[in-house]
């Protein structure tokens, strides 16, 4: 991005944009929140980044976005101070982007990546920000760049399902690459409690507050419930990514795999490789996804069958396992030097049955820019 300066030269502004408009073409055959009419709102966004620099190696960022999911409002998503020790060690405190994926730092900047969208199955995160640390060592090893990250800290964020609430987090991430290939290896642990992920649980869950009232139906047990519910449940989460740019050629693959202990979350697998060629203005390229789960059904061996809350349980837990799979091709054009107009189609099909899973094709389009 190029950045603005204020008068002093020590403000900088750089300014990012999405407008992305996606469609099904079938009214029967939805997918996430499009369906057969062309949807402008969901995925269009608005971002503004703010760099103040204090002198003596210490500056201060915040980044606002208006995303069009949330009605355009604005807010404060990154806000954190840096101070570069030396050439190598750096420090960084406040909010900031969780450094889990290959393209975790610019997923909302279009213009940074080749899709109108990042895979949409494996970059689902629960949450995206965190409030800690950040240590960064960058370094030469040999002929090898080498940079490694360092974080704790915590996260409280309100999602569509609920409130995510993790006590602590930790971590690192390892890049290192020489010339035309990089690879990428990030790890973190947490304690977290998140909602029920699984559609109906509610229906046989006892009520956590006492005063709560109760299910009108059959409930499991406290034990068989706390299995269920992710409550103070450790986490982990690891990813691993190749990159590849050799002259007009590029490719990307990713696998990223996330578990939580003692709970009916599903330990998902995801991964894609995606590959693109460069020819002028004009960069064609096909994508590969793949997100599988691991029902927990171990959690049955808590309840008789002859218990009544039994199926419903069993199918609550057979809902859990998807494998489901995302062929893309796409094209995008550079027509400025600050702007790229997008094109993608994408098939997805799921070979688990399941509520909300339609084998469908989403049409996607969109301009990024930035300024």
């Amino acid at each position: 991005m190029s950045p603005a300066h204020a008068d002093n030269d020590r403000i900088h502004f750089n300014g990012f944009g999405t407008i992305v408009a996606a469609t099904t073409f079938d009214d029967e055959k939805p997918y996430f929140s499009y369906d057969d009419d062309f949807n402008f709102k969901n995925e269009s966004l608005f971002g503004l980044q703010v760099r103040g620099d204090m002198g003596e190696n210490l500056s201060a960022t915040a980044q606002i976005i208006a995303r069009g999911s949330e009605d355009h409002d604005a807010e404060f998503e990154w806000a954190y101070v840096t101070y570069a020790i030396d050439n190598n060690w750096t420090v960084k405190a406040g909010r900031f982007r969780t450094p889990f994926f290959e393209y975790s730092d610019t997923i909302d900047v279009g213009y940074a990546y080749h899709w109108v969208r990042p895979p949409k199955f494996v970059y689902v995160p629960l949450f995206k920000n965190l409030d800690g640390l950040n240590i960064t060592y960058a370094s030469q090893m040999r002929q090898f760049d080498s940079t490694l990250n360092f974080f704790y800290g915590s996260v409280q964020e309100d999602i569509p399902i609920g409130q995510v609430d993790l006590k602590f987090v930790y971590g690192g991430s390892w890049r290192i690459g020489v010339d035309w290939i990089s690879m990428r290896f990030s790890y973190f642990r947490s304690k977290l409690s998140i909602p029920a992920i699984a559609p109906g649980l509610d229906s046989i869950l006892p009520p956590e507050d006492p005063g709560a009232p109760a299910p009108s139906g059959p409930t499991v047990s406290e034990e068989v419930a706390d299995a269920i519910r992710a409550n103070d449940d450790r986490g982990a989460f690891g990813s691993i990514s190749l990159k590849v740019e050799y002259d007009n050629f590029f490719a990307v693959a990713e696998v990223t795999r996330s578990e939580i202990e003692d709970s009916i979350f599903p330990d998902p697998l995801g991964y894609y490789a995606s590959v693109g060629y460069t020819m002028g203005k004009f960069t064609p390229h096909l994508t590969y996804e793949v997100f599988d789960t691991s029902p927990r059904r171990s959690i049955l061996d808590g309840v008789s069958e002859s218990d009544p809350v039994y199926s419903t349980l069993e199918g609550i837990i057979e809902g859990t396992d998807q494998d489901n799979k995302v062929i893309t091709i796409g094209v995008r054009y550079d027509f400025h030097h600050s702007a790229s107009l997008k094109f993608d189609f994408s098939k997805i099909n799921y070979d688990k049955d399941g509520a909300n899973r339609i084998d469908t094709q989403l049409f996607s389009t969109a301009i990024s820019f930035v300024f």
